[in-house]
């Protein structure tokens, strides 16, 4: 849920604004149906998709009554490779692609979805809110402290790559 949300950023050193702005970083690139399938499938589909945009994700990634898990879908329905905010707009209209996109405009707080509308009719605002984010999202100490290393392919640990 949206509290939740707001707590992992929050532990972390970031605002729900960092949260919101950070998160337009989905207008580009794509998930695997494995990762919002759950949204699409049983006796109640999650009911904050536009009606449309959950017919053409169940067609997506379904073949026959078999969920193809790895079948990729755009973050970005309307513009996937271009970095603007778009992504916005889709939230607004129910097309947010993972659930945790969607909560912050359909279950969001009063101060998401603000931000939401705000980014929708200001986007050189979300241009610069996001430069900001990403500097402060960079600055956060790692987790794992000294011990952490870059991976040279994000699927393997260095020492088992084959990169």
């Amino acid at each position: 849920d949206i509290s939740t949300l707001i707590s992992k950023f929050k532990d972390v050193g970031l605002t729900e604004k960092d949260m919101v702005t950070l998160s337009g970083a989905h207008t580009i690139g794509k998930a695997r149906c494995a990762t919002f399938s759950s949204r699409l499938m049983g006796v109640q589909p999650d009911s904050t998709i536009q009606t449309e945009y959950l017919t053409s994700l169940q067609q997506l990634c379904t073949q026959g009554f078999v969920i193809n898990n790895n079948t990729l879908a755009a973050l970005d329905l309307e513009t996937p490779v271009t970095f603007d905010n778009q992504y916005y707009v889709n939230l607004r209209s129910g097309e947010g692609l993972l659930k945790t996109d969607q909560l912050l405009y359909s279950n969001g707080s009063e101060t998401t979805r603000e931000l939401v509308e705000f980014y929708i009719q200001n986007q050189p605002a979300f241009f610069e809110n996001f430069k900001t984010s990403m500097i402060k999202m960079g600055n956060i100490k790692p987790l794992t402290g000294t011990s952490g290393e870059i991976r040279r392919n994000c699927k393997f640990i260095n020492s088992y790559s084959s990169a």
